[in-house]
């Protein structure tokens, strides 16, 4: 598997967590995975399950106090590409 399908597959499965966090409102059909979650009305609690599901999922943790600027479904693919070694 190539770094960039790495990455798409990646991608998918945040697209597919979002989605199950915003209740299907947030997925790949209505966002760009570079639109800013702030500016999708997604709310703070809805975030931070966003957050907890990436972990229980890809078995990562991540540290919010490091990484504020999570914003962005391709953020998050940066940050955790390298650590998802299944992705």
């Amino acid at each position: 598997m190539t770094a960039e399908d790495a990455r798409a597959e990646l991608r998918q499965q945040i697209f597919s967590l979002l989605a199950e966090v915003a209740g299907g409102v947030l997925d790949s059909q209505t966002i760009e995975s570079d639109t800013e979650f702030p500016e999708t009305g997604m709310s703070s609690i809805e975030y931070l399950a966003l957050i907890e599901k990436i972990e229980t999922k890809l078995d990562v943790f991540i540290d919010l106090e490091e990484n504020q600027d999570l914003t962005t479904v391709d953020k998050f693919c940066d940050l955790l590409v390298d650590q998802v070694p299944s992705a």
